[in-house]
């Protein structure tokens, strides 16, 4: 299992980190490579729901399923995101500090195919990379846009 935790400081409230986390037409905006959300069941940020990560990266196209496994509203999501060649539990926790919110996310993931099994922990560090720049990118967003990104 390759695991690893990051977190950044939003100059912004829970609340509205929050709603701008469970704002599925956001999540193009802050994550690489994603075209679309699409929701399958359920509504987001509720137990069960199911999305279609649409992906592109590459030259290709790829689909991963995100089902949210677990949910403290506000405060705490764990999915697990499934594909092809990769499965992985995601925990995202939202800590406030005075007007702010810490955000830290926990990435536990394995590969499903003999050949990404052995690649997976040499991308440890550029999944890490890619990761912080994500989450540098959601802050900005949250921090200019509010809870919606298209304005």
């Amino acid at each position: 299992m390759t695991t690893f935790t990051i977190n950044i400081l939003i100059n912004r409230s829970v609340d509205m980190v929050n709603k701008a986390l469970m704002n599925p037409d956001n999540f193009p905006f802050w994550q690489t490579y994603l075209k679309k959300f699409e929701i399958v069941k359920g509504e987001p940020g509720k137990i069960g729901s199911i999305g279609r990560l649409h992906y592109f990266q590459k030259g290709r196209s790829y689909i991963m399923e995100d089902k949210l496994i677990y949910c403290e509203p506000g405060e705490k999501y764990v999915s697990e995101v499934t594909g092809e060649v990769l499965t992985a539990r995601v925990e995202t926790v939202l800590v406030p500090l005075d007007n702010k919110t810490k955000m830290i996310l926990k990435w536990s993931g394995r590969g499903e195919k003999f050949f990404f099994k052995i690649l997976l922990p040499l991308l440890l560090r550029k999944m890490i990379d890619q990761s912080k720049k994500e989450l540098e990118l959601f802050k900005e967003l949250v921090e200019t846009r509010g809870v919606d990104f298209r304005k």
